[in-house]
């Protein structure tokens, strides 16, 4: 899909929130109407089900100061409390009210979800995913959901390696050469970050950029003369053809993240308007649990990704094809990818496959899903300095700002749903910090699995966890917004560690309410959010130099491809492995082996070899 359609498609999901925001104060207003003339009855003792139930809160509330089931100025031990707010213990609630859950309304679930079940997904629709079918597009989206630290520390070493590349060419360079003639020093630093550029390439393929520096920098060491010059060219059209190659969709992305925060901010609105009928200090809890989806999906959207699997293969064909023995890399098509299955506490192996190039994409082929963690770079030479090695960026580090994001969701919404009277823990504080317990855990499974498997076997047994944890998350998801925590109970803060005696359970006030929502929440809600921009901030800063690797400006791209395009060269080429015509193209490269004269691009009739 096009980024115009995604463009379209984000600016109607947002369309879509802002209506359900505006109908749902509509239904308000003529709640308030209907109550004011009398029409609305009040439903009859045995219809009562839950907490929540207005009936039900009117029976609460109605009942005498002097009432056991209900204490105003002090609590069970006699200490004195301040307000004058309707509490009662659990215990007569479900007397009253009954144990069981009370769904919301039909409209009212429609507008949850249109308000935040939307958002969300259109958050995971804005992620980078590789060019590899809708089918691994879904398990990519599924290990998001499943294990969100992995996918951040996956992109995050990603970024991680690219830097380290760049440093090694750029700030520790070969020496100059011979012949080699530079206009100035910024001039050497864009070849040298060519060659990087290059370079990690071939990180795309079984995570072999770490492998393939050292080859590539002894090579460069030991060419001289013209074959350098030829190697550099080689790679600045290389470079440059890769950055036209890539994609990047951080308008749309950014789209999103902005539907995201205003559906946070209508939440509020709504809560003020419609008042203590409609407290969604816990619905609000429950989106911002998956706040962390803010950086992880910048993050990939600011990684990008090429538009095709071909398209980095073909660059290393040319090159091939240009500097012929001058360049000793092995074309990753030619190399067969291993997955196994290992004997637990041995070396043996259960299961073991050799998988070509093309079918390994689907195990190898995705940013956020990286099987090699590993940051271990090899010195060729004692011409490395420390100053590459300075600011490296260990995995701990990494680890350590991929967990953030998920604790700062979940601080964020267990917090929410703790200022939300009775204050303490209930049912939904305790799903939340279930989720993240989850999320850690699930992060430690992917680790700990991966020293027994790899490949596809890895992938496979990867998906199904996360397949198994994403179904669990949009099932409690979607039971908070239809009900199922409506109840006696879950109202209650019956798991709260400064609870002292029974459970008890409040009836919020109008006044109390409007003077959270106008104050304690949107303030929660608000640090929250600047946290995990924070955190985003300080991954990109971190990544700065990977991040940018592949970028070019369109004035550069521009100025290099007229540079390109004043020299030509005559390059013959197969057509068809199966036949015996060969066809002569007019390439262009400047600075190249075989330079030929000036003209423009065309084709020549294929000519027959006899055999």
């Amino acid at each position: 899909m096009s980024s115009r359609c995604y463009l379209f498609l984000n600016i109607s999901i947002i369309l879509l929130c802002c209506l359900a925001f505006v109908r749902s104060d509509e239904e308000t207003a003529r709640n308030l109407t209907r109550d004011r003339h009398g029409s609305l009855e009040r439903p009859r003792r045995e219809t009562l089900h839950s907490f929540n139930d207005k009936a039900c809160n009117s029976t609460i509330v109605g009942l005498g100061p002097l009432d056991p089931s209900r204490y105003l100025n002090k609590d069970p031990f006699g200490n004195r409390i301040p307000d004058n707010r309707t509490r009662i213990y659990l215990s007569q609630c479900y007397v009253m009210c009954g144990p069981r859950h009370a769904r919301y309304p039909h409209e009212d679930i429609i507008r949850r979800v249109a308000l935040w079940l939307v958002p969300i997904f259109m958050l995971v629709g804005n992620f980078q995913f590789p060019p590899l079918g809708s089918l691994n597009s879904f398990f990519i989206a599924i290990h998001l959901f499943g294990d969100p630290i992995h996918t951040v520390y996956s992109l995050l070493v990603k970024l991680e390696i690219s830097r380290r590349i760049h440093a090694r060419w750029v700030i520790s360079p070969p020496p100059i050469r011979e012949g080699e003639l530079y206009v100035d020093e910024n001039e050497r630093k864009r070849a040298l970050r060519d060659i990087a550029t290059v370079n990690v390439l071939f990180d795309e393929w079984n995570y072999s950029a770490v492998g393939v520096y050292p080859q590539m920098r002894r090579l460069f060491d030991r060419l001289e003369g013209e074959k350098r010059i030829n190697f550099i060219a080689a790679c600045r059209e290389a470079a440059h053809k890769l950055s036209d190659s890539r994609v990047n969709d951080s308008l749309r992305t950014w789209l999103a993240v902005g539907g995201y925060i205003v559906g946070v901010v209508s939440a509020f609105l709504k809560t003020l308007e419609s008042g203590a009928t409609n407290p969604t200090a816990h619905t609000i809890a429950f989106a911002l649990l998956y706040s962390w989806l803010i950086p992880a999906v910048v993050i990939s959207a600011s990684v990008g990704g090429f538009a095709s699997t071909r398209a980095g293969r073909r660059v290393i064909r040319e090159i091939e094809d240009e500097l012929k023995d001058d360049w000793m890399i092995t074309d990753p098509a030619e190399i067969t990818y291993l997955s196994i299955v290992r004997l637990p506490l041995s070396n043996g192996f259960i299961l073991k496959d050799f998988t070509t190039l093309e079918k390994s994409f689907s195990f190898f082929g995705s940013y956020s899903f990286r099987h090699n963690m590993s940051l271990k770079f090899p010195s060729p030479s004692a011409l490395e300095t420390k100053r590459t090695h300075s600011w490296n960026r260990p995995n701990w580090f990494l680890l350590l700002l991929s967990c953030a994001p998920v604790i700062i969701a979940t601080f964020t919404a267990a917090l929410l749903s703790w200022m939300h009277p009775p204050n303490g823990l209930g049912c939904r504080s305790m799903t939340q910090i279930l989720f993240c317990i989850t999320w850690f855990l699930s992060a430690l499974f992917t680790k700990l699995t991966g020293r027994l498997f790899s490949g596809k076997y890895h992938l496979r047994l990867v998906i199904v966890k996360d397949l198994i944890l994403a179904i669990m998350q949009v099932g409690f998801m979607l039971a908070a917004f239809v009900g199922f925590y409506n109840s006696c109970f879950c109202w209650s803060n019956y798991f709260s560690l400064t609870r002292r005696g029974l459970a008890i359970i409040e009836v919020v006030q109008p006044q109390v309410l409007a003077d959270m929502v106008r104050m304690k929440w949107p303030v929660i809600a608000f640090v929250g959010l600047s946290a995990q921009g924070l955190m985003l901030l300080i991954m990109c800063l971190c990544s700065a130099k990977g991040l940018k690797i592949f970028e070019r400006s369109e004035a550069e791209q521009t100025r290099i491809f007229g540079e390109l395009m004043e020299h030509e060269k005559k390059i013959t080429r197969k057509c068809s492995v199966a036949s015996s015509e060969y066809t002569d193209y007019w390439g262009s490269r400047k600075g190249s082996a075989s330079e030929a004269d000036n003209g423009r691009l065309f084709l020549l009739e294929p000519v027959v070899v006899e055999e």
